[in-house]
């Protein structure tokens, strides 16, 4: 381990897989310019932005890194650990609030969450709750390690990041006015190689799940094919029935209903065509 905090910070974090940066010391303004691009994981590049006496605090970009980081506030009156954990609570899901976790000055949080390839969540403010935003595609955060004039960033909770919860997916993706209209003429009852490849990877994680993961396995796989739908490369029904099919061996296994299986279905592939995913003409050919 570096006898360098912040070099230390850097390494420990890009060993996670995530992408660090420089920043000012005692300081959450960056010390590059273009840090969204010279973000790394790279060992040597990152002993290069780190001499051994640097000072710098460590970003963390959220998006390169696969991150979406819930941003928890006290200040002003403010209290957004108890608003998550009351949504949390509401949502039967206090158990989604465990993973990787910072403590900020000022008895503030983060928690770090992982996304899906390819979901390009944008930063947020007050959009969960007063007291909680966020940082995702194009955002950052500082790396346990780092210091500020308020005090010290650091690890509260070592445990790797969970994957996104359903709930707060919900809550960061609220509808749109304008929501995208599936193709017509895109390949729907006949899907090419490709897309049956992806459909059917899809049922297989949602079949195989087991208790505790397969109500999340159900919702992303809905929320990944309901990209599909919503950029008009499957049809929803076609889509619906086949996660149905593979959901159903799980229905009257530790309380899992028909009931729990049709909700989750609908909320991923609803909350997937707000985000269309478009496949290149030459992936699409039969």
């Amino acid at each position: 381990m570096s006898s360098n905090r912040f070099l230390g910070a850097a390494l420990a974090a890009a060993a996670r897989g995530w992408s660090v940066f420089p920043l000012q010391p005692h300081s959450k303004i960056p010390a590059i310019k273009n840090w969204p691009q010279e973000a790394t994981t790279d060992e040597t590049r990152i002993k290069e932005f780190w001499p051994p006496k640097s000072r710098k605090n460590v970003g963390i970009a959220t998006g390169p890194s696969g991150l979406h980081v819930i941003d928890l506030d006290t200040h002003h009156g403010l209290d957004g650990p108890a608003a998550l954990y009351r949504l949390a609570t509401q949502t039967g899901a206090r158990a989604t609030l465990l993973t990787y976790s910072v403590a900020t000055p000022n008895n503030g949080r983060h928690l770090y969450y992982q996304v899906p390839d390819g979901l390009h969540l944008p930063n947020t403010a007050g959009l969960i709750a007063p007291g909680i935003d966020s940082r995702g595609h194009g955002g950052y955060v500082l790396a346990a390690g780092s210091q500020t004039g308020d005090g010290d960033y650091r690890v509260l909770t070592p445990r790797p990041p969970s994957e996104l919860p359903p709930w707060l997916l919900r809550l960061l993706t609220p509808p749109r006015s304008h929501a995208p209209a599936a193709n017509p003429g895109a390949p729907l009852s006949h899907p090419g190689a490709y897309l049956r490849a992806i459909v059917d990877a899809e049922t297989r994680k949602v079949t195989a799940a087991v208790h505790g993961t397969r109500n999340t396995a159900l919702f992303w796989a809905a929320f990944r094919l309901g990209r599909l739908v919503g950029g008009g490369e499957l049809d929803q029904r076609l889509v619906h029935d086949g996660l149905a099919a593979a959901a159903a061996v799980h229905i009257g296994h530790y309380e899992f209903t028909a009931r729990e299986l049709e909700r989750t279905i609908t909320s991923g592939l609803t909350i997937g065509a707000r985000r269309p995913r478009h496949l290149p003409t030459a992936t699409n050919s039969r």
